[in-house]
């Protein structure tokens, strides 16, 4: 297969990109400094800047999947109006660029998403088929109105998969700058640490990326996220356990949120999801169920 992947350099891109050549697929990638994108990854890489440009026609000749993982970090910084603005915008129209550019030859569109498409309330269950409701939070906005630009491409006949990820456990994200909070003795849950924190392996959310961009049954929306969500005073027990620290400190929810604002939500809302459709429809088999192994294969 021939596909195009944007946002390569990412958390998540760079370990899809060496899973899909050891698979023998051919890979190009789309990044704001393709030269160095390109000398990372050891692929084709194009020069683009989605704001100013559309997405160069040699980049999606003979394309038959595209995966994007574009949008810009939401956990760096407060939410300022400019703020939002970049992260909207590095999600929507992007997307909204890919789609017009598909070719001929494309079957498959298959786009990041979030679990913050949820409402995050409570001990509320999440599945794909929760119907989301009107009044919407920034992060549900961004989420709702992504999917909604990814699915513009089934007008094409395209098969479209949108990928709600919930905190992504590897050498990287959420964990990278967790470790050395931790390490300090400084770690703990934050706010009454009830919340629920959908978590899932790295290895797991490249696997469900690779499947979903091959096998035909793979459309919609997919909460990728392991079976077996914890909250987040379980969660910090089980990390400084691994790396033996204490994890007695805990963070009110008012200092997070005088520090962060409203991106003090990532942190303190509560999402209890679960992956019905992966079970389900798809028996998608996860490596790592369980949270004490999935930290276990990082850290021991």
């Amino acid at each position: 297969m021939k596909i195009l992947i944007t946002g390569a350099t990412g958390f998540i891109g760079q370990q899809l990109v060496q899973r899909l050549l050891q698979d023998h697929h051919s890979i190009t990638v789309l990044s704001r400094d393709g030269e160095r994108a390109g000398e990372q990854l050891g692929v084709p890489a194009f020069d683009w800047d989605y704001a100013v440009q559309d997405v160069p026609p040699e980049a999606v000749k003979d394309c038959d999947v595209i995966i994007n993982l574009m949008g810009e970090n939401l956990g760096q910084g407060r939410w300022t109006k400019r703020r939002k603005h970049e992260i909207y915008e590095s999600r929507i129209l992007s997307t909204r660029k890919l789609v017009a550019a598909a070719p001929n030859s494309l079957n498959a569109f298959v786009c990041a998403s979030a679990i913050g498409i949820y409402p995050g309330i409570g001990d509320e269950y999440y599945n794909e088929f929760y119907i989301v409701p009107e009044e919407l939070s920034f992060m549900q906005t961004i989420c709702h109105d992504w999917e909604q630009e990814t699915a513009k491409i089934e007008s094409n006949a395209v098969r479209r998969v949108s990928i709600r990820t919930g905190v992504v456990l590897g050498h990287g994200g959420m964990l990278e700058k967790l470790l050395p909070v931790f390490k300090l003795g400084l770690g703990g849950p934050v706010g009454n640490g009830k919340q629920w924190l959908p978590w899932i392996h790295i290895d797991d959310i490249v696997s469900i990326y690779t499947v979903a961009a091959l096998d035909l049954r793979y459309r919609g929306a997919i909460n990728a996220v392991a079976p077996s969500p914890v909250r987040y005073q379980e969660f910090a027990e089980a990390l400084g356990q691994i790396l033996q620290c204490s994890t007695f400190f805990r963070t009110p929810a008012f200092i997070l949120k005088l520090m962060l604002g409203e991106a003090a939500a990532l942190a303190l809302n509560s999402y209890h999801v679960t992956p019905k459709r992966l079970q389900e429809e798809f028996d998608f088999k996860f490596k790592f169920g369980e949270l004490s192994v999935a930290l276990a294969d990082l850290y021991c």
